[in-house]
């Protein structure tokens, strides 16, 4: 399984500003050195290796999950535009199965969806899953006169929505899903993907921080031996207890969750629209902090989500 994640925000796309820009900039060059900027070669050698010269990105929620012929879509925010380019770009968009799990129907989950290019692909068959058995109705909601230009019923492609069932694993395409019932506002669903041996956990848009003890053993239990676990972290310790039930987390509670399970990588995930590139940052420092404090035997490694990050998970 090959993953990439397409959008790491949550709630609202956040582009990059000028005064963004200009920030990083001043970073990069306060850090250069005369020699730095001697050749193309060099500055080129300083962007390669300066924090200051690259971004978490802007897109909401979009994962990919590439094997054997077929493509995995986890929420169709707006990153789904940039994975739908690609798509085109490599032949993907006419050769693979194309499969969308969504997690919930929050604008910043589906908000992408109209902007998929295989969706006007006349003949193209799209399956979109959801533990909600409203899939269709909740979509052509989304593309009713008021909201989109085009209609659901004039979409040129063979569209068939499915209800995912919590329990055992669902046999889908040659993987294994499971979707697990979350803690937020109208609903959502997290779910793993196992194949060959292989997996990975997608368990955004859930407020585990309000009742931490009730909820550790079946989140536990969820992705144990997963290769790549991806959380929804928005918050830090402070800002969640500014938003409770706002339905998001804080990374500390994940950490201990799951200090004695057997993962190979936490992914701190739906960041605050909020949090800049050095907000993010900082809260990854934090919380590799507190995991060398809190859970000092978990074999684990811990990073933030950022949009064009990958895994190889082999086939």
């Amino acid at each position: 399984m090959h993953i990439r994640i397409w959008g790491v925000r949550g709630s609202l796309a956040t582009p990059m500003t000028t005064k963004d820009l200009k920030a990083k900039l001043q970073s990069l060059l306060k850090e250069a050195s005369p020699g730095d900027l001697s050749s193309p070669e060099a500055i080129q050698s300083l962007i390669d290796r300066s924090p200051h010269a690259a971004t978490y990105g802007g897109n909401t929620s979009c994962l990919e999950v590439s094997f054997d012929g077929s493509v995995f879509i986890l929420d169709a925010g707006t990153g789904i535009r940039n994975l739908a380019t690609q798509l085109l770009s490599d032949g993907r968009a006419t050769t693979s199965n194309l499969h969308i799990f969504l997690t919930h129907f929050h604008w910043d989950h589906i908000c992408g969806f109209p902007f998929f290019v295989p969706i006007y692909q006349p003949g193209r068959r799209l399956d979109i899953w959801s533990g909600r058995s409203d899939v269709e109705e909740l979509l052509r909601v989304q593309m009713s006169s008021a909201h989109f230009p085009v209609k659901w019923d004039k979409l040129a492609s063979d569209i068939h929505c499915h209800h995912l069932e919590e329990g055992p694993a669902q046999q889908i395409a040659g993987a294994e899903v499971r979707i697990l019932s979350m803690i937020h506002p109208d609903k959502a669903f997290g779910y793993r993907i196992d194949r060959n041996g292989r997996s990975i956990c997608y368990l955004t848009d859930t407020e585990v921080s309000k009742n931490p003890n009730a909820l550790a053993k079946p989140y536990a239990d969820f992705v144990e031996g997963a290769d790549v676990v991806v959380v929804d972290a928005m918050y830090g310790f402070l800002e969640y207890h500014e938003k409770i039930n706002f339905g998001h987390s804080t990374i500390y509670n994940w950490i201990d969750f799951f200090k004695d399970s057997r993962i190979g990588e936490l992914v701190i995930f739906h960041h605050d629209p909020n949090a800049d590139d050095a907000a993010v940052t900082q809260l990854l420092r934090s919380a590799r902090s507190y995991k060398d404090i809190a859970a000092p035997d978990a074999r684990w490694s811990l990073s933030a989500a950022y949009e064009g990050q990958e895994w190889d998970l082999g086939k």
